[in-house]
């Protein structure tokens, strides 16, 4: 995976949301008034979901675009960034591309695309080597 392959994939952030009681990460817990002001009502606009709660990186959290990377700096208090995130606006090689992709949000799909689907054929090693069968 190349520098800009990494970046692109970390992109996937721009959808989906962190939550306490399944990563410990966040103070935000799924349910109930748990949330952010992006992700209290949930997400009822796609198949009727209405688990609410967590911290979002982006504040439109179901849709995928580039905001993920144009919002990195804003500092907005109600989505999360992980020192995972962060390092791609310090990193010398990281940041160029962070910010081609902020510019441009048809160079980050171009880039995403390549990237999942070199990640999706890197391949995995079973054990055993047919896999699981019979569960």
């Amino acid at each position: 995976m190349t520098d800009e392959d990494i970046v692109a994939l970390s992109g996937a952030h721009t959808v989906g949301r962190l939550f306490n009681d399944r990563s410990g990460a966040v103070e935000e817990a799924s349910g109930g008034t748990n949330g952010t002001k992006y992700t209290k009502r949930g997400a009822p606009e796609l198949a009727k979901s209405l688990t609410t709660g967590g911290r979002s990186w982006t504040k439109n959290w179901t849709v995928f675009d580039n905001s993920y990377y144009t919002d990195m700096n804003k500092n907005d208090p109600e989505v999360i960034y992980l020192s995972t995130d962060k390092v791609l606006m310090t990193d010398p090689s990281f940041k160029p591309i962070t910010e081609k992709f902020a510019a441009d949000q048809a160079a980050f799909f171009a880039s995403y695309a390549k990237a999942h689907k070199k990640l999706s054929e890197l391949g995995s090693k079973f054990d055993p080597a047919d896999g699981i069968t019979g569960v």
